[in-house]
Parts: structure tokens; sequence; C-alpha cells
């Protein structure tokens, strides 16, 4: 598990501290710096090693791979970004530099280490992109599932699921005692939040995909709504996720009712309670209503939480920690964080 980050000089990100716990959420305006902070946890991931003091050619396979010169922080005039993780264990700096005088290809540079079982944790990591597919219809198998077992946006996650379905997850994920597979408490999630369940059987180089209603008929994913195939795949990653490793998904609310948004957000504190860390990206005032409320209820423990808001400064990213008490009230509260709905009341009040 990451405990600590630190972004500098990378996008519109000049030099940003996070201490992050089980459960992590940004959010704030649309471009004020939330998915360039994910995407230097990715390269991070991407990039760390055993290795200390070498330089090698950046590698790029959670996200797109993109120039040294779109990578950084051009208000600074940074000529290199650098991005830190680290744990109880110790800490790694990652320094992407420019191979070229076009700023076109990156190399990188990492000092320090951290034991191997770390390491792999933090490279293990599962990322759901915003702009992941939903359609669920007919994915196809992965033709590289070592080096991308989900796919840059998610395409590859039912042929990721099918290969593991038969995996036993360990006892802190078990919610449902009498199956402890993973198909079994997918299913059973599933039917919690939605009422179906999910069936996937091989068909040539793709899977047929359905899901069965509570009076047993078989429905193609296109005819259940685009909520539940993205729920589908939260599900998924978070369940199959090593104990002690990273879940990174944006806006998992998509196409979600606010009702079905808030039993969201107590399976990531379950998730989150057994040692698995979710970072979640999100608009979503019920998800920030429902950490408070996990809070008061005792769900979870206010050292087991961040919340950071976002926002930009003369063109720079600025990431605010929110502090929550053990009663889920807010002790620096920021102006614009998930009180438009208070606006919007009041405005029809008056």
């Amino acid at each position: 598990m990451i405990t600590t980050l630190e972004v500098n000089n990378f996008k519109s990100v000049g030099s940003a501290e996070f201490r992050l716990s089980n459960l992590n959420l940004f959010s704030g305006p649309n471009s004020s710096g939330k998915s360039s902070v994910i995407q230097a946890i990715l390269l991070g991931a991407d990039n760390i090693s055993e290795n200390t003091g070498v330089t090698k050619n950046m590698t790029s396979t959670h996200i797109k791979a993109i120039s040294f010169n779109e990578s950084r922080n051009y208000i600074t005039n940074a000529k290199q970004y650098d991005v830190r993780l680290g744990n109880e264990s110790g800490s790694v700096v990652l320094e992407f530099k420019p191979k070229d005088e076009a700023f076109i290809n990156t190399v990188v540079e990492q000092g320090g280490t951290l034991p191997e079982k770390d390491i792999k944790l933090i490279r293990n990591l599962f990322h759901l992109s915003a702009i992941r597919s939903g359609d669920l219809g007919a994915p196809r198998i992965n033709p590289d599932p070592d080096s991308s077992p989900l796919g840059p946006n998610g395409e590859y996650l039912i042929d990721f699921y099918y290969m593991r379905r038969k995996d036993l997850l360990d006892a802190s994920l078990i919610y449902y005692k009498e199956i402890r597979t993973l198909e079994g408490q997918l299913n059973y999630w599933l039917k919690q939040l939605t009422g179906y369940q999910l069936t996937v059987e091989p068909l040539g180089s793709e899977y047929k995909v359905r899901y069965i209603t509570p009076e047993g008929k078989s429905i193609h994913p296109y005819n259940v709504g685009t909520g539940v195939n993205f729920v589908t795949q939260t599900l998924i990653v978070c369940l199959a996720s090593q104990i002690g490793s990273s879940v990174i998904i944006e806006n998992p609310e998509i196409h979600l009712h606010p009702a079905a948004q808030a039993r969201v957000l107590d399976f990531f504190v379950g998730v989150a309670n057994a040692g698995i860390q979710v970072i979640i990206e999100s608009h979503s005032d019920h998800f920030f209503n429902g950490i408070r409320r996990s809070l008061k209820q005792k769900s979870i423990t206010p050292e087991q939480v961040s919340v950071y808001n976002f926002k930009k400064n003369n063109g720079l990213t600025e990431a605010q920690e929110i502090k929550l008490s053990p009663y889920g009230g807010i002790e620096n509260y920021e102006p614009g964080m998930f009180d438009q709905f208070d606006a919007d009341l009041d405005a029809i009040l008056s």
C-alpha cells in the first residue's frame, strides 16, 4: 500500500504531497489536476524496480505514453518531473528526464528502493480509467495478459475475470460465506447492488457475457443498462486485487443511481478494511457523504480515510486535505466542495 505520494512538475502539478490511506477520495472541479496525480501514480507503478541509480527508458503500460514535453509542467518550465512513492518501509523517487533535445522521449532514474514484496504490490495495482468501455457484449481474449491484464481502458477485464473466476479469495474479502471464489463473491455483490448475476463463457476469440435476472432469464449486457456494466467492472477489480495492493477507479459513479452509489461506497469501505487500497476520483457527493456516514457508523476510522479537494491557482494544481472527525464532521470545510445541492436549495427556498 502506498502511504505517501509526492509529485513535482508533472503536468499542472508544481509540487504536491499526499497522505494516502486505505480509502482515498480525490475531488474538485474539472481540469483541476486530479487525473494528473493519478497518472503520476501510474507512471510510478510502471517504472519502479528493485534497482536504484540506473537510467532506463520510461515504461508506460497503465496509460498511453506521451512525450516529455506534454508531461512536464510548462508553467514552471520544468526540465524534469519527479514522483515519490513511499510506505512504512521507506520511499522511492523516480526522476523523469528528456532523452533528446526535442523533449520527445523520456528516461527515468530511480533513487532508493523498497522491499521486493512492496514493489510487486505497487506494480500490481489495477486502474479503471474514466474512458473505460461500458460495452461488455462481446469482449475479446487478451493477447498479452502478463504486461496489461486489464488493457489500457479495461477492454480485457472479462478475460481477466474468466481466467480467475475460480480463485479463492482472502478471508477478509468473503462476505457470502457459502462461496469463497471470485465468481461467487462477484455474484453475491452484483445481486445485492443490481439484482443480477453474471455468466461468462468462451466463444472463439471472444466471450459470451450474460446477466441472469432473479427469475432466471438470460439478458444481453446491452439490455441491462450501462451502470450495471460499469459496476460489474468495479466489483471485479476490487475483489480480484491482492491484499496490500491498490485499486484506482476514476468516476465509479458513472450511470449509477444515488442509492446505488451509496451502496457501492459501502463496498469500497469493506474492501479498504480488508487491506486493499482504494483510490477514487469522483464528483459524487454521495461518495463523500457516504464516507462521512461510514465514519459516524464506525465502519471505518479517520486514519483509514484521506480526502483531497483539488483546485487551480495561477494555473498550478493545489490539493488540500479535508480533515474529517470520527463522527463524520468536516473540520476544515472548503467553499465549493460538494455544496451545490445546498446552493440550489437556498435558491429555491429564497
